[in-house]
């Protein structure tokens, strides 16, 4: 079988300064219209998925004045979205340190069954002191530690969403028997961390259960992603670095007796334009109407603290710190934008808008170049792309550059398949037929 290009979307509708963008319309209605308008794109152009991102929390105070507050909930997002759309998968973000498994579970698999079997659980490990206090007084873990609890939250999860098997529901009305009840899986899970009862009253979705996606690329999130994920999310700055992770996670999944190696989908902010200078006019706004001291407050969850620099200086490096327990994936990335070139604070914090990923600028052309370089040479199987926010930009992408991706013989003309797994090329669980 061909290797196929992935495409998934970043769905969360007013990162960092978009709300300021000429255009742009705010209000919970239009914030709503915006992501829905998203959705239904992403699947005209035949995306795998939308991908929602998340916190648990508003944010550090100092960013507070400069975010705008329609951040709506993945869950009931993706809900929303999966009567809007037929095809197109649905990823949401869920805590797999803060939020409790059998809600988590619960959750993920009923919108599993709303959407037809197009859902994706994207696990990550909460870091950011803001959320722990949203939950408790219990504080942020260490880093290796959250995932320990992250390991026994997903083997939980799998726990009961595999209580009901294929053939657990018999439905004799004549008898009122639905279930057999031998045939149910009972998880009585009593582990370090978790004590779950269980069962969970849910039936298989259509691909089985959520396609499990993990977002961290520290030592302990590569090996948590080796023996778990399905599909890896991850920041790779440029091609070198995204083929070593992409090696690095095969050879960690054969280790650890895996048949098959998930798939790799780094960022890729893109900014497009019908020729280069349109695109660079278009990135000079963008430029000219975010927002530094936004970006300043942002960065203090990842232990960087540019507080009063000089917007125009150069970039302290003793903002940084050492070492974290936070994001260490994170804290290295941006010190290696603040160390490229000599940026000004200013330029540097433009280049944590999209984060610390690949990014490329241009026309349609040069971003198709750029995701078939990545693509065919092993760094990639595909990408979550960061739109910039200004209006217009994913209808650009979708109706110029997905067309180039598909005359390349790159990216599929239709989909093949009604579950988000079948996208993905990954097997339904539970096979029915």
């Amino acid at each position: 079988m061909t290797r196929q290009l992935h495409l998934l979307l970043l769905g969360n509708p007013r990162f960092g300064s978009s709300w300021r963008y000429p255009g742009v319309v705010n209000g919970p209605a239009a914030v709503l219209d915006s992501v829905i308008e998203a959705a239904k794109t992403a699947e005209r152009g035949t995306f795998d998925a939308i991908f929602f991102a998340d916190t648990l929390n508003y944010g550090p105070d100092a960013a507070w004045p400069h975010k705008s507050t329609e951040d709506f909930e993945p869950f009931t997002t993706t809900a929303a979205l999966s009567r809007e759309t037929e095809r197109l998968g649905l990823v949401v973000t869920g805590s797999a340190t803060l939020q409790a498994p059998y809600h988590l579970a619960r959750q993920l698999i009923s919108l599993d069954h709303l959407s037809g079997g197009r859902a994706g659980w994207n696990v990550v490990t909460s870091f950011a002191q803001a959320a722990a206090d949203n939950f408790g007084d219990a504080g942020v873990l260490a880093h290796d530690e959250r995932y320990r609890v992250a390991g026994e939250t997903l083997e939980v999860v799998l726990k009961l969403w595999n209580s009901w098997g294929p053939d657990t529901i018999v439905e004799d009305r004549d008898a009122g028997v639905y279930n057999d009840p031998a045939r149910i899986r009972v998880p009585a899970h009593k582990g370090e961390f978790h004590s779950v009862r269980g069962p969970l009253g849910a039936s298989p979705s259509p691909q089985g259960h959520p396609v499990i996606f993990q977002a961290g690329s520290s030592p302990a999130g590569r090996a948590f992603a080796a023996r778990n994920a399905e599909v890896v999310f991850t920041g790779q700055g440029d091609l070198d670095r995204g083929r070593g992770f992409v090696e690095q996670i095969h050879g960690q999944a054969r280790s650890s007796g895996r048949d098959a190696a998930p798939l790799v989908t780094p960022s890729l902010g893109f900014v497009i334009g019908s020729t280069e200078a349109e695109a660079k006019a278009v990135e000079r706004t963008l430029f000219e109407q975010f927002i530094p001291e936004y970006q300043i407050g942002w960065l203090q969850e990842v232990d960087i603290d540019l507080t009063g620099a000089d917007l125009d200086g150069p970039v302290p490096l003793d903002a940084f710190a050492d070492t974290t327990e936070t994001h260490q994936t994170a804290l290295a990335g941006y010190r290696a934008l603040a160390t490229q070139g000599t940026p000004t604070v200013r330029e540097f914090l433009f280049r944590t808008v999209t984060a610390f990923g690949a990014r490329v600028v241009g026309s349609p052309e040069r971003i198709a170049d750029e995701i078939e370089r990545w693509f065919t040479a092993g760094a990639a199987d595909g990408f979550i792309l960061g739109p910039s926010g200004i209006p217009g930009q994913l209808d650009a992408f979708v109706d110029h550059v997905v067309p180039i991706l598909r005359h390349r013989g790159l990216f599929r003309h239709e989909y093949e398949g009604e579950t988000l797994r079948s996208h993905l090329g990954i097997p339904n669980l539970f096979p029915t037929s």
